[in-house]
């Protein structure tokens, strides 16, 4: 199913000027963690992401026993993007520091239909997964 996204300006790290950046509760319904081209594990889940933004770095938390095997419970982005169908956050989008840790996510990419968070992703280095949450 090809989702009809909301647009963005690519506008990585914010070379092309400032982002605005927002704190949010991404409340979801299910999950999937893929490896490899291979959802590995899936589920349905009443949990939620909360995302704080303390001095321009946004705070990630999620705790749910359901996925903690795949993702740690705390983390933080400092760099914000967008690029064509999403906002995305991240630690070093250009990899200058070459710096990963296990089960911590590297980039996070937020898509919207009219304005509305309706898919969380968050891109992991060590080992290759990609964590999708749906509303």
């Amino acid at each position: 199913m090809i989702e009809n996204w909301d647009r963005f300006p690519n506008n990585i790290a914010e070379v092309l000027g400032p982002i605005k950046r927002n704190s949010f509760t991404f409340n979801y319904s299910r999950f999937e963690v893929w490896q490899g081209g291979v959802c590995i594990y899936r589920g349905d889940s009443n949990g939620q992401i909360i995302a704080k933004l303390v001095n321009n770095d946004l705070h990630v938390t999620i705790d749910d026993i359901m996925i903690n095997n795949h993702i740690i419970k705390q983390f933080t982005f400092k760099e914000i993007s967008t690029n064509g169908d999403r906002v995305m956050w991240s630690k070093d989008i250009f990899n200058t520091s070459d710096k990963v840790e296990y089960n911590n996510p590297d980039i996070s990419s937020l898509f919207f239909i009219n304005e509305k968070l309706t898919k969380v992703t968050y891109t992991i280095h060590n080992p290759n997964t990609l964590v999708e949450f749906y509303s």
